[in-house]
């Protein structure tokens, strides 16, 4: 079963999932989501998962899919924003709807052979696509956890209960500023959310770094996108280069991102 991570102020963790969103959502993607996927839901509607590995055979050699995200299910955000995103990398077939992935590979419901859903593997190098498992079920089964050590190192402390001010900087820092690309999410992350006692500026300038980068961008996006629309202070400058920068790069998910911002603060909207 899926084990989520209980992550305060995850941006890709929806809110609580209603019947009439379910319907909606549905009625727009043309499919009916299985009820495995939607039990998940029920427990969160969508965000990071503790189990982060999925072993898989791609071109008959053994290897990991790092899976660091589940996407919930929103009239605006989640497995909605798939058709664009697939596009974006070059897969056009609206019966795959992606669930994960990192835009070099997605996890998808592949509902080319049916109204029950296979999980299908996207590479999207090669544009090959391998069906992995039958249910959501056996994929969640399949997801292991990260060794405990890696987890000790990379977080000395649980996270309520992480050094302040000074110190719990210099943790986010490390990550943040990592070779390795799930350290420098998690410390995207980690720094987002314990912005009561560290500054959104220094952090904001690196996301900025990442928005062209195809394996960070979308981290990158949602964190200076939560940032901005919970009101945290923030220089105008980046306030101004991040939208500039979505503008830049004009591609569907880059507008939706915008868009979705924008109509948020000219309404007045209040996120807590």
């Amino acid at each position: 079963m899926i084990i989520w991570n209980d992550i305060p102020d995850d941006p890709n963790r929806l809110p609580a999932l209603t019947d009439d969103v379910l319907t909606e959502v549905e009625g727009r993607l043309g499919v009916k989501l299985p009820d495995d996927y939607l039990e998940a839901l029920r427990i969160q509607n969508g965000g990071y998962v503790e189990q982060r590995d999925l072993p898989i055979t791609w071109n008959g050699q053994d290897d990991i899919a790092l899976v660091d995200s589940i996407a919930g299910v929103g009239l605006n955000k989640g497995l909605i924003e798939s058709k664009a995103l697939l596009k974006e990398w070059g897969v056009e077939d609206e019966r795959l709807i992606a669930f994960a992935g990192d835009g070099h590979f997605f996890l998808v419901f592949d509902y080319r052979e049916g109204s029950e859903p296979n999980i299908a593997y996207i590479d999207t190098d090669t544009e090959q696509i391998d069906i992995l498992f039958d249910t959501f079920s056996q994929f969640s089964e399949a997801l292991t956890t990260v060794d405990m050590e890696v987890d000790a190192e990379i977080f000395p402390e649980p996270i309520t209960e992480m050094k302040q001010g000074e110190a719990l900087l210099n943790d986010a820092r490390r990550l943040l500023y990592s070779d390795h690309l799930e350290d420098k999410r998690i410390g995207a992350v980690l720094w987002s959310n314990s912005l009561d006692l560290l500054e959104a500026e220094e952090l904001v300038r690196e996301l900025l770094t990442w928005m062209d980068d195809e394996t960070l961008r979308e981290t990158a996006t949602s964190v200076i996108q939560e940032i901005i629309i919970r009101r945290k202070p923030l220089d105008q400058q980046l306030f101004e280069a991040f939208f500039e920068t979505l503008h830049r790069q004009d591609d569907a998910y880059s507008k939706q991102r915008y868009e979705e911002t924008m109509y948020i603060l000219d309404n007045d909207i209040r996120v807590e």
